[in-house]
């Protein structure tokens, strides 16, 4: 016992003197040792030994650089470097882990590290999974599947999780955002910033709530500049002379073709041509090619040369007519 009180401090062989008068200094209460030895090191950690979660922290860190290594084909001085700048590394470890179980390959991986490890990281876990699921199970044509797995399909989970955000702070919620993205995966292959302008054009210059995505998401997939805002134009000048029967609809704006809208809203107001740009009326007094150039010579017969032979067999096969 005097073994184990002799590294503590007098004010603490003072208290357990004091915490039983009639006991001695070989007297003392085991219970009380350990309580205080309990109670300094807590108050002067740095004296004492490492907790064992400190043992572990070099453990977790080797095996971060071995996961990297495996899933993202890390080096270890790549892996270190990454890693100082990822101030939670627990939320790394499970999101490779998961990503781990989806087969990707290392180099999209490591691209999307390189690139966008914030936005990355920034993921809750199970959502990368649910991502790549609705990629994989896109219902569009082949050309714009193409074109948005052109960099990955990582990459592509990662711009659908931004414009879900960016949805969302607008006031869609995330389940409804997801059904957009879904419905018009062209959304995707916009930047961020023309989304972001289609929207506050939708809400402030049209009138529209941000919940008609939802059921004309055709709007996010369309050009602004070429589609949107000439057509916007024309019902707009067309509302300012009362020139506007029946209430706009969102229809109007993407589900009418060029040729259909110019029919409708365009044709009957001649100043409307140079809103809308003129270029179906131009077009309509050319005069249309029905079949490409030289086409005509695809369907001339084929001259062949008659020998006498030839000759022969023709008069043999009219005079058996006869």
């Amino acid at each position: 016992m005097a073994f184990a009180l002799r590294p503590l401090p007098r004010r603490l062989l003072r208290s357990i003197h004091c915490s039983n008068p009639l006991s001695t200094s070989t007297s003392a209460s085991p219970h009380d040792v350990h309580e205080l030895l309990r109670i300094q090191r807590i108050l002067n950690p740095a004296t004492t030994t490492h907790s064992p979660q400190n043992q572990e922290h070099p453990r977790a860190t080797t095996d971060l650089h071995d996961l990297l290594h495996r899933t993202a084909g890390l080096t270890a001085a790549e892996a270190t470097s990454f890693l100082r700048g990822i101030p939670n590394t627990d939320r790394l470890g499970r999101l490779l882990r998961e990503l781990r179980g989806l087969r990707l390959h290392g180099d999209e991986i490591k691209n999307a590290l390189e690139s966008d490890p914030d936005g990355l990281l920034s993921m809750d876990p199970g959502e990368p999974s649910r991502l790549v699921e609705l990629l994989d199970g896109l219902r569009c044509r082949g050309a714009v599947k193409d074109r948005v797995l052109s960099h990955g399909v990582l990459w592509a989970a990662i711009a659908a999780r931004q414009r879900v955000e960016l949805l969302h702070a607008h006031g869609l919620n995330r389940r409804d955002a997801l059904r957009v993205l879904s419905v018009e995966p062209r959304a995707i292959l916009y930047d961020l910033e023309d989304v972001e302008r289609k929207l506050e054009f939708l809400v402030n210059r049209m009138g529209f709530e941000i919940g008609w995505l939802v059921e004309y998401p055709e709007f996010l997939g369309v050009n602004l500049d070429r589609w949107i805002i000439p057509r916007h134009n024309v019902l707009e000048y067309l509302a300012s002379v009362g020139g506007l029967g029946d209430p706009i609809e969102m229809k109007h704006y993407v589900r009418f073709s060029r040729q259909q809208f110019y029919n409708m809203f365009v044709k009957p107001y001649p100043e409307c041509e140079r809103i809308f740009g003129g270029l179906v009326r131009e077009r309509k007094n050319e005069v249309r090619r029905w079949h490409p150039v030289g086409l005509w010579k695809l369907f001339k017969p084929t001259k062949h040369e008659s020998t006498e032979e030839d000759v022969k067999n023709m008069k043999f096969v009219v005079e058996s007519l006869h």
